[in-house]
């Protein structure tokens, strides 16, 4: 054999070698190496995640005054208990200073908002007559109210033809915090149990609880 020959196979030998290693080693290692690229891009986006979830976390913790600050508020607007009692007296005030001269409220029992909003309501029927301006006047104080209320309908009417009284009727809520859920041992109750202080209009002493609560008026 001379030399050329040997060179040929020398070189046909080097490819058989080279093929065998890339099947052999390389190519089978290929998968793996697919799926190592995979796993870094999905902890890369995961460490992106974090990052974010991270920075969201520090400015929430910056700015924790002010959410409190913000949580207090909130809490006043719809508090833990009805407080039927203390709104009534607030809507009292703001026909007074209207100038409303006739003022009728009737409460209902607490219930679930129609809305299954996760809070429960009190609904209450609220009449009242006077001028058109303190009429008007009595609906800003009632929007300004240090309570979240909510007027579903409303109603405004001549009372005499002689006479310049306007009527008002409108249907409103309140809000407040749903009961804490039962302690393990105890029976769950349905919907909003019934509050610890009767609901029903305001007067000079507490009013003992009545399934219809009564209107009360002011002059």
């Amino acid at each position: 054999m001379n030399a050329r020959s040997r060179m040929i196979l020398a070189i046909v030998g080097a490819a058989i070698v080279c093929l065998l290693f890339f099947f052999l080693f390389i190519r089978s290692r290929q998968g793996e190496l697919a799926t190592v690229r995979t796993n870094i891009e999905n902890e890369e986006n995961l460490a992106l995640q974090l990052t974010t979830e991270l920075n969201r976390l520090k400015d929430l913790q910056a700015r924790a005054p002010e959410l409190q600050a913000e949580l207090a508020r909130i809490r006043e607007l719809v508090p833990q208990e009805h407080e039927v009692p203390h709104f009534i007296f607030l809507v009292q005030d703001a026909a007074t200073e209207s100038g409303v001269t006739f003022l009728e409220i009737t409460p209902t029992l607490p219930q679930t908002p129609p809305e299954q909003a996760p809070l429960a309501e009190v609904s209450m029927a609220i009449g009242a007559q006077g001028s058109y301006f303190s009429i008007q006047d009595f609906i800003r104080r009632l929007h300004e109210l240090d309570r979240a209320t909510r007027i579903d309908n409303l109603n405004m009417s001549r009372e005499d033809a002689g006479s310049d009284a306007i009527g008002l009727t409108l249907q409103a809520r309140i809000f407040f915090e749903l009961p804490s859920a039962p302690t393990a041992g105890e029976q769950p109750e349905a919907n909003v149990p019934p509050p610890t202080e009767p609901v029903g209009s305001v007067s000079p002493t507490p009013a003992a609880p009545a399934e219809s609560p009564a209107p009360a008026e002011t002059p």
